[in-house]
């Protein structure tokens, strides 16, 4: 059901999501899920902003790696949560809850205050 692109960034891991017609499963997302934990970035991020909603297999699978990143003291990062899939987000423990931003920029931003690292901007 979607599709995913991976993208190393120097703080973290961004994955792009994006509808799949021709899959009926979230083995591309579980994949993608696993490869980016494994790395050494401290932060994943994922992009929602081409999904108009979710699978509940997909929910159940962002909110997995949201509790195992939180033990291994790292970061899940959801930009553009699609206004009826976010109550699956919110109002959880916060060990299993991801953070939910409203932009990629904001997640950026988040990362940058995790990290201490400052952009120079012009």
């Amino acid at each position: 059901m979607l599709d995913v692109h991976r993208e190393i960034l120097p703080n973290g891991f961004l994955l792009i999501l994006s509808p799949d017609a021709a899959s009926t499963d979230e083995v591309k997302l579980t994949r993608a899920l696993h490869r980016a934990s494994r790395s050494d970035k401290h932060t994943i991020l994922v992009d929602l902003s081409l999904i108009d909603s979710l699978s509940t297999e997909a929910i159940d699978l962002l909110l997995a790696y949201a509790f195992m990143l939180h033990t291994q003291q790292r970061r899940l990062i959801l930009c553009h949560v699609p206004q009826a899939d976010q109550h699956h987000f919110l109002y959880l423990d916060v060990a299993s809850q991801p953070l939910l931003v409203p932009s990629l920029l904001d997640a950026m931003q988040e990362i940058d205050l995790q990290t201490g690292t400052n952009r120079v901007r012009f």
